[in-house]
């Protein structure tokens, strides 16, 4: 019995030692680069680099006039920035550059330094007001989730803009227009979204993405997302380019309004009868990650988190 039990006490010994080894030997997650050489035509005048599915790196769009060229999301500090300066010189000879943003977190906004100082940097008026009130912190926070991001963001700054536009504006970028327009409170309260309109190519932001929104519990307006995504449908574009993962189209959009509209409609008749947020999400939640479970986020998180958020978002403007 003695040798038995010294014999588990020594297989025991050996798995505490072990299981820190083998944590140890996990690979780190990717530095949130964009990925040289990867730029991929999508139309006559688009072209994106897609995230390859690595964390805290954007799809970056690329739009190519006969005069200038529109940055979409230039990406985590100067560094991607000048990654992506680097792939638009490949694409034409022009020296005319435009840039802007989805909205304002730093892997989508924090690249822009990188380019000429004749460069323009465009902002929507409440994607401005948003990186003035809370860039600063934004930068602090996201800083804290990595060494990787840290040392990213460490020389990293918000642009100071050059035009700061009311809800839309056109760009002539020469044989080729690209239409933006602000439609936040969603994901942030300055999202920004870009209709590329001779190619009808739309890059929507975090606002129509592969999987379900992250909505801002505290500030979405779901009755405005709903009426940005009527709008998105009328330009009935080919091809959607979302700031993360794969391109869709708009099937994914028809998808995203039966969803944001059942957490409406649903959350509305919650309320109604006098139950309260949490109830309402304990309520409605699961059964919608089931029905929309194609839009479920990969990995371990569940996707009745995202859901719960647009239900608060709802609830709170619910009559």
């Amino acid at each position: 019995m003695q040798l038995v039990r010294s014999t588990s006490l020594l297989v025991a010994a050996i798995g505490v030692f072990l299981v820190p080894a083998a944590f140890a030997q996990q690979p780190a997650a990717p530095a949130p680069m964009i990925k040289r050489g990867a730029t991929m035509k999508i139309a006559e005048h688009v072209y994106v680099i897609l995230d390859d599915n690595v964390g805290f790196v954007p799809n970056v769009g690329l739009v190519v006039g006969e005069r200038a060229t529109l940055i979409v999301d230039t990406g985590m500090g100067p560094d991607n920035g000048a990654i992506v300066l680097e792939e638009a010189r490949k694409l034409s000879d022009n020296t005319e550059f435009y840039l802007t943003a989805t909205h304002f977190h730093p892997e989508h906004d924090l690249g822009a330094t990188a380019f000429p100082a004749n460069a323009k940097m465009i902002r929507w008026r409440e994607q401005q007001a948003e990186t003035d009130e809370t860039g600063a912190q934004t930068i602090e926070r996201f800083a804290s989730f990595s060494p990787a991001i840290a040392a990213l963001l460490s020389k990293a700054s918000y642009r100071k803009p050059d035009t700061v536009f009311e809800d839309e504006l056109t760009l002539d970028l020469g044989g080729v227009h690209v239409r933006l327009s602000g439609v936040g409170p969603n994901h942030t309260r300055g999202d920004t979204v870009m209709y590329v309109e001779e190619d009808k190519v739309l890059l929507t932001g975090d606002v129509v993405m592969p999987v379900f929104p992250a909505a801002s519990a505290q500030a979405a307006s779901i009755g405005k997302w709903l009426a940005s995504i009527a709008k998105f449908e009328a330009f009935a574009p080919r091809i959607v380019v979302p700031a993360h993962g794969r391109l869709i189209d708009a099937a994914t959009l028809a998808r995203y309004r039966a969803y944001l509209t059942a957490v409406q409609t649903q959350t509305r008749a919650a309320k109604r009868q006098g139950q309260s947020v949490e109830a309402a999400q304990a309520a409605i939640a699961p059964a919608l990650a089931l029905e929309f479970s194609e839009l479920a986020p990969p990995g371990a998180a569940p996707a009745t988190g995202r859901i719960n958020a647009a239900i608060q978002a709802a609830y709170r403007e619910a009559p």
